[in-house]
């Protein structure tokens, strides 16, 4: 008797298989489901900054817009030996800076090297190193590894304002890392449920026809048409305009050290060090400002912070800053999308704020 349950259990078990091996091949025949390790670039675990663009990778953002890294991890041009007579500057910073949800030249990286370009008669090339989610401490730690090899005549770092003012993520053990493509908390990662989760996806296309996916983020229509998604990361983001307090100072200030261990490195061999914050929607968008402090008491925020405070400290500190703030405020236009990133417009226009602090560096013959 047991060993006719045994065969039966075998059986059904052989059969089972056959089934999905079936389907997986039904699926990849009939309706193959690309792999999409986010919506985002395509990335690889790294053991200074946990994670970082993985080089030739291609991706999706949020919207729709397809990404290519180049063979150095960059969402660039492939980055040549530098010329004589070449002035470089090299970009840091996170999505904003990477260009989360806009065409790759459309990026401000890309065309602050347009704006400066009209400033100076010897070629500018700008380098943009941003990756999507880092916050200052892996600025820092990738600057220390990597900042030279491009060999800089300044560098800018674009510190957006809603991650990287706060960030408790200032050692390398509370980074996130990367498992086929995606990045993933190290506590995930250590578990073999999630891994096998991850690497199902990775190879079966009917693991993927079976997961939900988000749709892509809809174009706004207005500066007042936002998604429920998009509304939910921004109510997180409130606290980041809360009035000042010692611990937010404290808070700060960590984040601000990152930048200035930026400064020192560069100082080594004569590179400037500037620093462009960043504005978030909330601060620039009367209608979102109006949705987000329903039923709050806005005598609790200020939503010139945390550029006050960031200035402060980073003018304590002799670094030189420019807050894009005032110019974004003086814009009535739609700046951002509801991936909570700039439009092409919004890139164009911190181009051009930035592009108009820079010249003071560049050379004029």
């Amino acid at each position: 008797m047991w060993r006719w349950w045994s065969l039966r259990i075998s059986l059904s078990a052989c059969a089972a298989i056959a089934a999905l091996l079936t389907a997986e091949l039904a699926v990849r025949v009939i309706h193959p489901i690309p792999f999409a390790p986010e919506q985002n670039m395509v990335f690889e675990a790294d053991p200074d900054t946990g994670y970082r663009i993985k080089p030739g990778g291609s991706g999706r953002h949020a919207n729709g817009v397809e990404t290519v890294a180049s063979s150095q991890g960059l969402r660039n041009r492939e980055v040549r030996p530098k010329g004589p007579q070449d002035y470089r500057v090299l970009v840091l910073g996170d999505s904003f800076t990477v260009g989360s949800s806009v065409e790759q030249q459309s990026a401000y990286p890309q065309v602050l090297e347009r704006v400066l370009g009209r400033e100076t008669t010897r070629p500018v090339e700008v380098i943009n190193a941003g990756v999507g989610g880092w916050d200052p401490f892996q600025y820092a730690q990738y600057f220390a590894r990597e900042g030279f090899r491009f060999e800089p005549d300044l560098v800018l770092v674009g510190f957006f304002v809603g991650n990287d003012t706060y960030s408790k993520a200032l050692s390398v053990d509370r980074l996130p890392t990367s498992v086929a493509g995606r990045r993933i908390s190290r506590e995930a990662a250590s578990r073999w449920s999630v891994l096998l989760e991850v690497k199902l996806y990775e190879y079966s296309h009917l693991a993927r026809a079976m997961r939900p996916t988000l749709p892509a983020s809809p174009p706004r229509r207005s500066c007042d048409d936002f998604t429920e998604a998009f509304l939910r990361v921004q109510a997180r983001r409130l606290a980041n305009h809360l009035r000042a307090s010692p611990e937010r100072v404290a808070a700060a200030k960590a984040n601000v050290d990152q930048i200035l261990r930026i400064r020192d490195h560069a100082a080594e061999r004569g590179v400037p060090v500037v620093v462009a914050l960043l504005p978030d929607e909330t601060q620039v968008n009367q209608a979102l400002q109006s949705r987000l402090l329903f039923n709050r008491d806005a005598s609790r925020f200020d939503f010139s912070m945390p550029q006050a405070l960031l200035s402060d400290l980073m003018a304590r500190a002799g670094l030189p800053v420019v807050d894009l703030l005032a110019g974004f405020r003086a814009d009535s236009r739609c700046l951002y999308d509801n991936t909570t990133h700039w439009n092409s417009e919004g890139h164009v226009l911190a181009a051009e704020l930035i592009g108009a602090h820079l010249a003071f560096w560049l050379p004029k013959s």
